[in-house]
């Protein structure tokens, strides 16, 4: 609740953006209500932070980004107050006085990146691969889910500040469950349902678009499984995307990040108010 109520109140909102931090299912409600007020990014409310390599998808992509990567303290430091003030900032760091004793071993900012002894450049690292397990698998579409309501609650509530005519609805049934519909000048409009579990399984996310859905009928438009590509877990369509025309060429179907499955069953849900 206090850190609902801080979110709310927060001026600025700093996301630390590293791969760790988008695979949390804990993250995006901490952002959401300050995306809401500010969902073009022009008062800056949201202020994404790379420290560590990723790549940032959904609401995140069109945001303005501070890159810190390869920087050390001091330049990481001045970068981040030019790139949240529009006014030119003082210098933030006094050279150090002739006289004093050299500073102690100091801890290594997070953006920067070892190097090779006697190079600039950074030994390449690779990553080991291994099949996913049964439980990686549940666990990827445990957060997978949590991510895409995360996205349809945060999508839901800035598409109603573009229009005073427009509301919305968004419920979160159960943790495996919700439903989200769209209102214009008090009519629906726009009405789907999503839900975990599957004929297919038990792990994969079903949508069913109209309002006869929004009940318990177990009819779906879409189901999105778990494919491991190459040693990392993607959300997959398993109907393909059929009779969606240019929506298939914006998404790798079969390759689908979880903000990458928010977004394709979000623009399923509105495309229908587009034409």
């Amino acid at each position: 609740m206090e850190m609902q109520r801080a979110a709310e109140k927060a001026e600025r909102t700093i996301l630390v953006l590293s791969p760790d931090y988008l695979k949390s299912q804990f993250t995006q409600p901490e952002w959401s209500a300050a995306f809401a007020k500010d969902p073009q990014g022009i008062d800056r409310r949201v202020v994404p932070i790379v420290v560590k390599p990723c790549r940032p998808d959904g609401l995140l992509k069109g945001l303005v980004h501070i890159n810190l990567i390869g920087q050390d303290e001091v330049t990481a430091h001045q970068i981040v107050v030019d790139g949240v003030k529009t006014a030119r900032a003082k210098p933030t760091a006094r050279p150090a006085f002739p006289g004093g004793a050299p500073a102690g071993p100091h801890a290594a900012f997070p953006g920067a990146q070892c190097s090779l002894p006697g190079t600039q450049t950074p030994p390449y690292l690779p990553k080991l691969r291994r099949a996913a397990s049964d439980a990686d698998k549940r666990r990827f579409m445990k957060e997978a889910f949590d991510t895409i309501a995360t996205y349809f609650e945060g999508a839901l509530a800035a598409f109603a500040q573009t229009d005073p005519a427009i509301e919305t609805d968004f419920d979160r049934r159960s943790a495996i469950e919700f439903t989200a519909e769209i209102f214009t000048g008090g009519k629906s409009v726009a009405a789907c349902r999503i839900w975990r579990g599957t004929d297919f399984g038990s792990d994969g996310i079903c949508y069913f678009e109209g309002r006869t859905g929004l009940g318990s009928c177990s009819a779906y438009n879409e189901i999105l499984g778990a494919a491991d590509d190459a040693g990392e877990l993607r959300l997959a369509s398993i109907m393909g995307g059929i009779g969606l025309g240019d929506l298939t060429k914006r998404f790798d179907l079969k390759k689908l990040s979880s903000d990458e499955g928010g977004e394709y069953l979000w623009r399923r849900l509105v495309m229908r108010l587009e034409r």
